[in-house]
């Protein structure tokens, strides 16, 4: 039994093999942060300047994942993809909204896919544009909350070394 079918098998869905690698190896470097003791400022800042180029990847990553969607398998719809994020957050978020820009959220997917004049194969196509839109704003989403963190940390070591003398 290949493991696309064994995974079915087993009750977890179809999840094609890119969303796959490119969760594993998206958050495989993240992680090797995280996982080692910090023993210093030092280190926070240099998980902060590493986290930094990856929000600027990211910001990349999520104009050009829009780009190809909205140019190619979202062409002939009323959906669209956007990158979307406050003034000032790292990494943008992807976020559907209509063609013409003008309301946004998940109902907008919700609502295309309970169409029945959507074909099976552009259903399924959409769905998994929607797993890797998640597993994409799961990794923008970790790198701002980290940023943010590491951010509060080193101001509050700032704050205990002015009390030396």
């Amino acid at each position: 039994m290949s493991p696309a079918s064994q995974q079915e098998h087993e009750g977890g869905g179809r999840v094609s093999s890119a969303s796959n690698s490119y969760g594993k190896d998206a958050f495989n470097s993240y992680a090797k942060g995280f996982l080692k003791p910090f023993k210093g400022k030092g280190e926070l800042i240099r998980l902060r300047d590493e986290l930094e180029e990856a929000a600027r990847a990211a910001r990349q990553e999520a104009i050009d994942m829009a780009s190809q969607a909205n140019g190619g398998l979202l062409k002939s719809t009323d959906l669209w993809l956007t990158p979307w994020g406050k003034s000032g957050i790292p990494a943008r978020t992807l976020q559907w909204r209509d063609n013409r820009q003008r309301s946004m959220g998940l109902w907008l997917l919700e609502a295309f896919l309970s169409r029945d004049d959507i074909s099976e194969a552009m259903r399924q196509s959409v769905i998994d544009l929607e797993v890797q839109r998640c597993v994409f704003n799961a990794k923008a989403a970790t790198i701002n909350w980290s940023i943010k963190r590491i951010g509060k940390a080193l101001a509050d070591i700032e704050h205990a070394v002015s009390f030396q003398r």
